[in-house]
């Protein structure tokens, strides 16, 4: 249901993009930075420890000097563990995970002062956005040197009869993006962005925790003895039995970020040439 909700705005909005509009300049950026994520395993956004590469592609159509679309797609690695954190709770907990992102996304920008790269009068300025986005994700943990995907062995009892209410999260989700940042033009035909853009999400399995331990048992008998030793990695949870104790917090639910440089380049000479955010002639 999500992944049909979230294709038909999708092709709505390419169609927008690939329509002819000749009143509207176009560029093509490419974006190098970090991304980092929030949830169980790390509650901040801005903890340096887990930054982690990131690249990106967009394709932008300014409507005028403040108003501009803009399609594009990122990725990144995002990762954390229990084991560096200060909270004791989290240090007997003994979680990590690691998870590829990617990462579509239809933004709607708007520039506070008058910017094109291809309007001679433009020189920088601070921009907002917000819009959609799809993401996929794969939590995965270290098992003997091995990554081992965790969606599939269900580590919190999903998809089991024991844990009805439990089912498996799909892999593909829907967000929110939104952030801001400051556009500088270099030349005529290219640009400089500074951007952070957090995604606010509607999942909480991110990091693949979210609510209480499943009975071991349980585990054993629909996934094998993988899922049993990944879902508990506890200092004690070999001697004690933590069936029903808190694992996550399935209120408060995952966020990530993209953070970076863009190279943009402009496609086209042609611009609409306005001082006000709706009125503009073409050029």
């Amino acid at each position: 249901m999500k992944l049909n909700l979230f294709l038909l705005p999708a092709l709505l909005l390419v169609l927008i993009f690939v329509s002819e509009s000749r009143s509207q300049s176009s560029e093509a950026g490419i974006m190098f930075g970090t991304v980092t994520y929030k949830g169980e395993l790390n509650k901040s956004l801005f903890t340096p420890r887990f930054l982690r590469p990131s690249v990106g592609i967009h394709y932008r159509k300014n409507m005028n000097n403040h108003w501009a679309h803009r399609l594009g797609a990122s990725y990144g690695v995002i990762e954390a563990d229990d084991a560096s954190a200060e909270d004791d709770y989290q240090k007997r907990r003994n979680l990590s995970f690691r998870s590829p992102i990617i990462d579509f996304h239809y933004l709607l920008e708007f520039n506070f002062f008058p910017y094109q790269i291809a309007n001679p009068k433009s020189s920088f300025s601070p921009f907002l956005f917000v819009g959609i986005n799809g993401f996929i994700f794969d939590p995965q943990a270290e098992l003997n040197g091995e990554w081992v995907r965790l969606q599939p062995l269900g580590t919190e009892g999903q998809g089991t009869n024991a844990y009805p209410d439990r089912k498996k999260y799909n892999r593909f989700q829907i967000g929110i993006p939104f952030g801001g940042g400051v556009k500088f033009k270099l030349s005529r035909r290219f640009g400089m962005s500074v951007e952070a853009g957090v995604r606010r999400l509607y999942t909480d399995y991110l990091d693949d925790v979210s609510t209480t331990y499943a009975d071991k048992a349980v585990l054993l008998a629909a996934s094998g003895e993988e899922a049993v030793l990944l879902s508990d990695r506890s200092v004690d949870g070999q001697s004690l039995d933590n069936t029903d104790r808190q694992r996550g917090n399935a209120a408060d639910r995952d966020w990530y970020m993209f953070t970076g440089f863009t190279l943009n380049y402009s496609l086209s000479k042609r611009y609409n040439d306005n001082c006000t955010p709706f009125k503009g002639k073409l050029r």
